[in-house]
């Protein structure tokens, strides 16, 4: 019975994951993934930032960061990020116009997990019979609003969009996402 009643207080995403080994501008990458969060109006907490001893082979770095933004009362989107440099080193790079720049050689690991909290703020917590309605209103009322809308706009149009920014920061491959105007033109 107390399996029920938890019903459904996060939908969960996949995980996407990059990989990444070259020489890339990790200050650029930092600032450029907080400024997104910032932009699209997410409270960003980085929980963790290791900076283990330099080894023969480099400095490994490791953050996480939780991203948290209300999207109704009853709604909130997370995004929880971890990457991990390994074997970095901070080398000099002279730019065509002839500029000095310090860029991060090595070998990048990043993962990406979002999910959409339920009841974030605790208002149905108070005695059994709201945890009962809440997993009722949870199980029959909203549960295509949750698994359907909630759960697409988190992982199309929050997840991939930071996907891609950062693939386009990294110089990958891709220059778009396929799913761009998947759910609409004008967003």
């Amino acid at each position: 019975m107390a399996k029920e009643l938890l019903h459904d207080l996060k939908c969960t995403t996949p995980t996407a994951y990059l990989r990444y080994t070259g020489i890339w501008d990790m200050q650029d990458l930092y600032e450029s993934m907080a400024g997104w969060f910032r932009h699209r109006k997410y409270k960003l907490h980085e929980k963790v930032y290791k900076h283990k001893h330099p080894s023969p082979f480099g400095v490994e770095r490791q953050y996480i960061w939780q991203a948290e933004r209300k999207e109704e009362d009853y709604v909130q989107f997370v995004i929880d990020v971890y990457y991990h440099t390994y074997d970095a080193h901070d080398i000099e790079v002279v730019m065509p116009d002839g500029a000095k720049k310090t860029l991060t050689k090595g070998r990048l690991w990043m993962e990406f997990k979002g999910y959409v909290r339920y009841d974030w703020e605790g208002r149905w917590e108070d005695s059994r019979f709201y945890r009962s309605l809440r997993s009722f209103y949870n199980k029959y009322i909203i549960k295509k609003k949750l698994e359907g809308t909630w759960w697409d706009l988190v992982w199309y149009r929050e997840i991939h969009k930071l996907y891609q920014m950062i693939k386009e920061k990294l110089k990958l491959q891709s220059m778009g996402y396929e799913h761009r105007y998947w759910t609409g033109v004008h967003r």
